[in-house]
């Protein structure tokens, strides 16, 4: 394990193997278990994320296969992780940018047939047919907003990491 110094007050931090409340993600439910996690007698912390891209494919899997429907920031997390811009997503969705905007702020509710598209556009942006097709023939029909908004616990060790070559 590593050693580094505080950025608040320039000690040595201690380090541990832990869990880590993924905030930085824009959700509040994502656990990463099994990081390196550095913390200083002034109350500061930090963690070292391994392999983010796949964290946030990751957590994206587990949003477009939630049964509930997608609150605002998870559908913000997916169109960053797409690479989209909001005027983009509007375009695709026929609707302005400050539409996306109260969607992802949740200022408004956007249609289940919103949702449902969105996710369909992750997975075939994405390249996960898999996901595509177990979407349009299972999961879309079982989405229901009595459904709980559960905890994504991911275990860093266990990340499969992608290479993309261009």
């Amino acid at each position: 394990m590593s050693k580094i110094k505080c950025p608040n007050c320039g000690r040595k931090q201690d380090t541990f193997i832990g869990e880590y409340k993924y905030l930085e993600s824009g959700l509040d439910n994502v656990i990463i278990r099994g990081i390196e996690i550095f913390q200083c007698s002034c109350g500061e912390h930090s963690a070292f994320i391994p392999q983010i891209m796949e964290i946030h494919r990751a957590i994206a899997k587990c949003l477009i296969e939630q049964t509930r429907p997608l609150a605002g920031r998870e559908m913000r997390l997916l169109r960053k992780n797409m690479g989209m811009k909001a005027i983009e997503l509007a375009k695709f969705l026929g609707v302005d940018k400050a539409t996306v905007s109260r969607w992802e702020n949740e200022k408004d509710k956007h249609s289940d047939i919103i949702d449902r598209y969105i996710r369909l556009l992750y997975a075939t942006r994405m390249n996960m047919p898999d996901e595509a097709n177990i979407l349009a023939t299972d999961l879309l029909s079982a989405i229901d907003a009595a459904h709980p908004k559960l905890p994504i616990f991911l275990v860093a060790d266990q990340l499969r990491t992608f290479y993309l070559f261009s």
